[in-house]
């Protein structure tokens, strides 16, 4: 896995007994990972949209310049 990933080969290692943990468990436990970043992305992508619409609407000024 890449450098990106190493927080959650951290956690899993932390949080299980590597002796005794299966490739299923390891597979399930890397996809709830992969998920909970998917719904990260969507949500920082979602505020980016909305402050980009924001500043739009003021003609890219920030409020505390107009103040």
């Amino acid at each position: 896995m890449t450098p990106k990933y190493d927080y959650v080969v951290c956690s899993i290692e932390e949080s299980n007994d590597l002796d005794i943990l299966t490739i299923d468990e390891l597979q399930s436990s890397l996809l709830v990972h992969k998920q909970r970043m998917g719904r990260h992305m969507v949500n920082e992508q979602a505020l980016k949209v909305t402050h980009e619409i924001q500043l739009g609407e003021r003609g890219g000024r920030s409020n505390f310049r107009e103040r």
